[in-house]
């Protein structure tokens, strides 16, 4: 049965990501909690007018068009290479507006970007000065607040962590310039770009603590949270990964490999 394409480049926002097929058994994620998607009628590029210019006016060749819909179809990363200002990071923005999947989380990569970046931050020295406040109210006779040491109130996801959040339907994630990176990025995304899933060793330690297990942590580009049971983040619905890069270097064959 010929297969019909989801991402169609005629900049016209549609829900044909719910027609989606499903995936290869082989790249079928199970993640929980379900969590509902951001606003699909949000503008997906509305961070700034610019972005939004672009993702409205950006010109999809055919070709593009079928390799973004095999991404779509395979669950697969799509590596974009190019010159600087031929509109990689447009397609991203444009893709997105176009299947209505919310903003996009953006991942601007420097030679001292690592994988733990992407996933998520933690701040110990933050949550040192929470307790030592926490302690000196105490000593004052004044009602603590609400549990400000635990680790959950000093953690916040990154936009790859964010974007294997357990959404009903793919958020979009743009990882932009990865030949910028450190030689070893590129391999330290391997196993989570392939399982779909990665752990928050200070959540996992911490878990026996929290309630059910489950922690409320902030997610990327919002000041909402999210749960994430037991430390461990899996997906449901595999994201939309565009990664962009400016031909200024090669990259492993392993990693080449996972991609479109």
């Amino acid at each position: 049965m010929p297969l019909w394409p989801v991402y169609t480049g005629t900049n016209e926002p549609h829900d044909g990501i719910t027609e989606l097929p499903a995936p290869p058994p082989w790249r079928a994620f199970d993640g929980g909690p379900v969590l509902p998607a951001p606003d699909a009628t949000a503008d997906a590029s509305a961070v700034s007018p610019d972005r939004t210019h672009r993702a409205e006016t950006y010109q999809a060749t055919q070709e593009t068009v079928q390799l973004v819909n095999a991404a779509l179809y395979l669950r697969r990363p799509l590596l974009v290479t190019g010159p600087p200002g031929t509109g990689k990071s447009s397609l991203g923005y444009a893709v997105a507006r176009e299947l209505r999947l919310g903003p996009v989380l953006r991942w601007n990569i420097t030679s001292r970007s690592t994988l733990h970046d992407g996933l998520y931050q933690y701040d110990p020295l933050s949550r040192l000065y929470a307790a030592r406040q926490e302690a000196a109210a105490r000593q004052g006779g004044e009602g603590g607040t609400d549990d400000p040491t635990g680790i959950e109130h000093h953690l916040r996801l990154g936009p790859l962590g964010t974007a294997l959040l357990p959404y009903d339907r793919p958020r979009a994630l743009l990882i932009d310039e990865i030949d910028k990176s450190d030689l070893d990025l590129p391999n330290d995304l391997l196993n989570v770009l392939e399982e779909g899933q990665y752990e928050i060793p200070e959540l996992v330690r911490s878990s026996r603590l929290v309630p059910d297990g489950v922690a409320q942590v902030l997610a990327d580009g919002t000041d909402e949270r999210v749960p994430v049971a037991h430390g461990r983040v899996r997906c449901r619905a595999f994201p939309f990964v565009i990664l962009t890069s400016n031909g200024e270097r090669e990259f492993p064959p392993a990693f080449l490999r996972r991609c479109v």
